[in-house]
C-alpha cells in the first residue's frame, strides 16, 4: 500500500510478488531445516519485522500487513478471511484506516485460535499483530 500512495497501481502490483515471495519463501524454509514447532513462528515474525524496518532503508520500510497477510494466506486462510472480515468492523469503531489497521493486526492471534491454529501459530498471530500495531505506534497517538 506505501509504494501504491507513492508510486501509483503498476509499481505496487509488481512490488507485492517480492514481498509475498519472501514470506511464503522464509516460511518454507523454516518448516523444512527448522526445529518444531517454534521455527516457523520465528522465521514468520522475523520476516514481518525486516519488512517494517529494513535495514537497507535505514530502518524505514512498509507497514508489515502484506507480509503478514501472504504468510497467513499460506498457514492459515481462513483465519486470513476471519482477518478480512474484521477490518471493516474495527473501522467502524476506530473510524481511521490506520486504527482499524491496528486493531486488526491484534486481533491475529484470536482468529489463528478460532480457526484452531496450534499454539505455536496462535503465538505467530499475536507477534506479527504486536509487530505491525509496533510500526503503527506512532501514527495512533
Amino acid at each position: 500500500m506505501n509504494v501504491r500512495r507513492v508510486a501509483g497501481l503498476r509499481p505496487a502490483v509488481v512490488t507485492v510478488v517480492p514481498d509475498a515471495a519472501k514470506g511464503i519463501l522464509a516460511v518454507k524454509l523454516a518448516e523444512v531445516l527448522g526445529p518444531e514447532p517454534w521455527a516457523v513462528p520465528v522465521a514468520a515474525t522475523a520476516v514481518v519485522v525486516g519488512h517494517c524496518w529494513p535495514l537497507y532503508t535505514r530502518f524505514q520500510g512498509g507497514l508489515g500487513r502484506g507480509s503478514a497477510s501472504f504468510i497467513l494466506l499460506d498457514l492459515s486462510p481462513l483465519s486470513l478471511m476471519l482477518l478480512v472480515a474484521a477490518f471493516p468492523l474495527w473501522y467502524v469503531v476506530f473510524r481511521p484506516r490506520y486504527r482499524a489497521s491496528a486493531a486488526t493486526a491484534l486481533t491475529a492471534r484470536v482468529a489463528m485460535w478460532i480457526t484452531g491454529n496450534p499454539g505455536a501459530l496462535v503465538a505467530l498471530g499475536l507477534a506479527m499483530g504486536v509487530v505491525i500495531f509496533m510500526r503503527r505506534i506512532r501514527r495512533l497517538a
